[in-house]
């Protein structure tokens, strides 16, 4: 089996980097007098989008390091229990309490796609269903997770090309396009996979390939020399502006010839494509230069006399962290739930919006983090039990 890899702190950072763009998108529901959420970038790129990227970036850098390869049937049916284990529990306690609270599926079976974590796969059936929109990400990590070991496969040294084709960028040419081929053949003939799967995969596969690669520590991005980062950051900042600059042009264009009667099917549909591709560049670019700063923080404090884990900006970094996947699921449901309660109140707007800050915000990582680790004791204890039950156990299955 593979051995776990040793813990890299900037990945921490961008786990919390991540969350917090992804609420900082969704304030319009939880604040009422802020429409932050409203704000694109100037182009048709959801911000969430970029919280997202980030964890799909953060998922394959870490998948690829944890499980290289599958040699054996056992390791594959033990990557998917795990997956299971760590998505679904969770997930379903935040759809119970979400209709606790009120909500309704459009259908029994709409209710069972979303239950199972189906919508990346199906939501092409069931158009702009509302509780398949609240649940898409969950969709695509269950896709992305279904290619993996088709991805890990076509990306391992044990595939052998012949001897003119046998490299990596060949190898990560295959592991881009082959999984795309089978992707866009199923969404063409079957009518399944949701558009976000499309625009996400990219970043996910880079993911991998940076991890495979090792191309963080080739190309200096784990150096300790502040200044060298700095220029990565000045670099990875100015490329990323004219990309998004660039990308805004491109999608104003795209609109106009998918509107245009002049224009060649063959013409939108190779525009349609790099509507998929440019997004992923973006995020790639956004990931690197999140790292960067990332970098330099843990740089910075490590250089310090005080110990930066001692720090209560880490502590709580660290907590958020941890807690993102569960924050993702639940922060939306108790901070619109709470603010409905104080609109009951005689509290003005602005006095809701700081007490959803200062108040609401805080609870949510707190019940968070309660969540995450109930969860993990609990995926321990099986684990323990597991060891002790079964001599031939491995201890890092569930890791």
């Amino acid at each position: 089996m593979p051995k776990p890899y040793a813990r890299v702190e900037e990945l921490d950072i961008l786990r919390a980097v991540a969350i917090i763009i992804i609420i900082l998108s969704h304030t319009s529901t939880f604040l009422p007098t802020v429409t932050f959420s409203d704000f694109h970038l100037g182009t048709g790129v959801d911000v969430t989008y970029f919280g997202v990227a980030l964890f799909l970036f953060i998922s394959g850098f870490v998948l690829y390091l944890n499980h290289p390869s599958f040699t054996q049937l056992n390791e594959l049916t033990d990557f998917f229990k795990k997956r299971v284990l760590r998505i679904f529990p969770l997930y379903w306690l935040a759809i119970a309490l979400r209709f606790v609270l009120g909500a309704q599926f459009a259908s029994r079976a709409a209710a069972l796609v979303i239950v199972l974590g189906m919508q990346g796969f199906l939501s092409p059936w069931f158009g702009a269903d509302q509780n398949m929109i609240i649940w898409w990400f969950i969709g695509v990590i269950v896709v992305l997770y279904t290619l993996y070991p088709l991805i890990a496969t076509l990306a391992s040294d044990a595939l052998q090309l012949p001897a003119p084709m046998d490299s990596d960028v060949v190898k990560f040419a295959l592991v881009l396009i082959i999984p795309l081929i089978i992707l866009v053949v199923a969404r063409s003939f079957l009518f399944i996979i949701d558009d976000s799967v499309f625009i996400l995969y990219g970043i996910f596969v880079l993911g991998v390939a940076i991890s495979k690669c090792d191309v963080l520590s080739k190309y200096g991005f784990l150096t300790d020399n502040r200044t060298r980062l700095l220029k990565y950051v000045a670099v990875a900042a100015i490329i990323f502006i004219v990309a998004l600059f660039l990308y805004a042009l491109f999608f104003l264009l795209f609109y106009l010839l998918n509107h245009s009667a002049y224009v060649s099917a063959a013409s939108k549909f190779a525009f349609y494509g790099l509507v998929f591709i440019a997004p992923t560049v973006l995020f790639l670019l956004f990931a690197l230069l999140t790292f960067c700063l990332a970098r330099i923080i843990v740089v910075s404090y490590s250089n310090a006399s005080r110990p930066h884990s001692a720090a209560v900006w880490y502590r709580a970094l660290l907590v958020i962290a941890f807690s993102s996947y569960a924050i993702f699921l639940f922060f939306v449901p108790i901070l619109t739930q709470f603010m409905y309660a104080l609109m009951g109140t005689q509290l003005t707007l602005l006095e809701i919006d700081i007490v959803q800050i200062f108040i609401g915000l805080p609870t949510v990582v707190v019940v968070a983090f309660v969540l995450q680790s109930t969860q993990n004791k609990i995926l321990n204890r099986i684990k323990k039990y597991r060891a002790a039950s079964s001599p031939s156990f491995d201890s890092n299955k569930l890791r």
